[in-house]
């Protein structure tokens, strides 16, 4: 017996129906931030709940799109992107933050993510491999973000992430990464990529430096509303591109 396509699977995480979900998403670790981005939405609708996967549905510049949660690092993001994909998502903009080991990547940038590194193993491993899969956001999508943050007039730059996979392991191993020219670090943006290329949907990425580990510096003031312009900015780009 030959087994199913893997987007015939069931869904058992976000318990919503195809009709719940809109083609155009912006995805987020913290279910709070999607929670305050419900704002930028008209009409929004609460779609799931179930194990804390915050998903709200509304409409943006009359456009349907999703908000949605996909957790802390890349088993739990695989898992929402995987059941989005067969809930009929065909473009997933991620905006997330992250800590910065560029000196020119101050806190408070919003760093476009063209790409990401990762290290073998992990998530990444269990659909690749061995092979040294190119992480790399549609570039139409990272086009479309790109005009977003310079009509908002915000602080941005373009840069590759290191996608890792332990949040409080990072520091022994900064230097060598700062090394290859990886401008930030953060958990997701590697199996966005790598499962929207595998999956086809497109894909796209934001990043909001919350610490500079060159400078020892914070994010302190204001990153409430910066989270929320980014959102904004990722919702303006989804909407303006074709899917």
């Amino acid at each position: 017996m030959g087994m199913k396509h893997p987007l015939s699977k069931k869904v058992y995480h976000i318990l919503a129906k195809p009709e719940d979900i809109a083609p155009r998403i912006v995805a987020m670790g913290d279910p709070g931030r999607v929670e305050k981005a419900t704002c930028l939405l008209e009409e929004p609708r609460v779609v799931n709940r179930h194990r804390g996967y915050l998903v709200v549905t509304g409409k943006y510049e009359d456009t349907p799109v999703t908000l949605a949660t996909h957790g802390i690092g890349a088993p739990s993001a695989a898992i929402v992107f995987e059941e989005l994909a067969m809930l009929g998502a065909k473009l997933i903009i991620r905006a997330g933050t992250c800590g910065a080991l560029d000196p020119n990547a101050e806190v408070g940038t919003i760093v476009l993510i063209e790409a990401a590194a990762y290290e073998r193993g992990g998530t990444m491993g269990m659909y690749f491999g061995d092979t040294s899969f190119p992480a790399s956001a549609t570039p139409e999508v990272v086009e479309a973000l790109e005009d977003s943050l310079k009509s908002m007039r915000l602080r941005y730059m373009r840069g590759v992430t290191l996608s890792h996979d332990a949040f409080h392991k990072v520091e022994e191993n900064a230097e060598r990464w700062a090394k290859m020219g990886v401008t930030i670090l953060e958990m997701e943006a590697a199996i966005l990529y790598g499962l929207g290329r595998l999956r086809g949907f497109k894909t796209g990425g934001l990043a909001l430096v919350v610490d500079n580990m060159v400078h020892g510096t914070e994010l302190e003031e204001g990153r409430e509303e910066l989270e929320l312009k980014m959102v904004e900015a990722a919702l303006r780009a989804a909407v303006r591109t074709e899917v």
